[in-house]
């Protein structure tokens, strides 16, 4: 099973790992990634740790106009997305869980807007950080099985 997440980002915004850490961290949130992270030139699996737990999650940038119909999915909102970082991962609960992380840091760092297509609907930052401690929760159940 494949889980996709997706941030739309208005124009001109740009971040590193340690900025996306940062703000995950006033959050609440504890995240790291390799210090080399950058928006700018990602794509592929980007490995990281959340809750001290390895994760990692396959990640693509891509110009609106490559995705215009991923694009439509933010409705109203998607006039301002010139970008959009997709997440994607298997059935793993920290994968998810790092994924809902990232997302949530992107929604206060750079004015992103979240959608679940899973879901079919725009996720709050509030969602997003619960989606994140409900993850990780189940995960940490399955490690204790």
């Amino acid at each position: 099973m494949s889980m996709e997440l997706l941030v739309g980002l208005p124009a001109g915004t740009t971040t590193t790992g340690e900025a996306i850490a940062a703000e995950a961290k006033r959050l609440g949130l504890e995240l790291s990634f390799d210090e080399y992270f950058s928006l700018d030139d990602v794509g592929g699996f980007q490995p990281g740790r959340l809750a001290q737990i390895e994760a990692g999650i396959e990640i693509s940038v891509y110009d609106r106009a490559e995705v215009e119909d991923l694009v439509e999915l933010f409705g109203p909102q998607a006039e301002g997305i010139v970008r959009v970082v997709a997440f994607y991962w298997g059935a793993s609960f920290v994968e998810g869980a790092f994924a809902y992380a990232v997302a949530a840091a992107l929604i206060t760092a750079c004015k992103g807007i979240c959608f679940d297509p899973q879901e079919d609907e725009q996720l709050s930052l509030e969602q997003a950080v619960q989606a994140v401690e409900g993850l990780l929760s189940e995960a940490r159940k399955q490690a204790a099985d």
